[in-house]
């Protein structure tokens, strides 16, 4: 396979930060701003797999570079993989993973990227989010452990 036919299957990672209170279970999501999903609701921490990581790896720094938090790869937790075709061309491999244990506060620290983070009730999400992220959301509520999506 040559470098450009590998360049059409790509890896993302994203991770999500649950809280209970009470009865409650809690994600908090990113909004995203220019670019790609402008005005969309994502993960806690998202982004492309380096070469050279391990999902989370990945995960873990993109929770750092993004939202200021800590999470020790150990303290993830699988939640899926969903293959994501987004045209002809391009394939995303999503890996999803959950934690409920960080070190720090959640704050924006990409603010030319995302316009605010909240917390939102699992069973109540918003509707302008990022239609794979649902999807993630949906198999850790119902212990799916892969999907597929087609974007186009």
């Amino acid at each position: 396979m040559s470098a450009k036919e590998y360049s059409r299957y790509l890896s993302s990672v994203q991770l999500y930060l649950f809280k209970r209170e009470g009865d409650k279970t809690f994600v908090l999501l990113q909004l995203r701003k220019g670019g790609w999903g402008d005005n969309m609701w994502d993960a806690s921490a998202s982004g492309h797999i380096d070469h050279g990581e391990t999902p989370t790896e990945a995960a873990q720094h993109e929770a750092v570079e993004e939202i200021t938090v800590n999470v020790k790869t150990n303290d993830m937790k699988f939640i899926s993989v969903i293959n994501k075709r987004v045209n002809e061309d391009e394939i995303y491999y999503n890996f999803s993973f959950y934690s409920t244990q960080w070190t720090g506060t959640p704050n924006v620290n990409e603010p030319e990227k995302l316009y605010e983070i909240k917390w939102f009730d699992v069973k109540k999400l918003p509707k302008n989010m990022i239609a794979d992220r649902k999807i993630a959301i949906k198999n850790y509520l119902n212990k799916i452990s892969y999907g597929e999506i087609k974007e186009y």
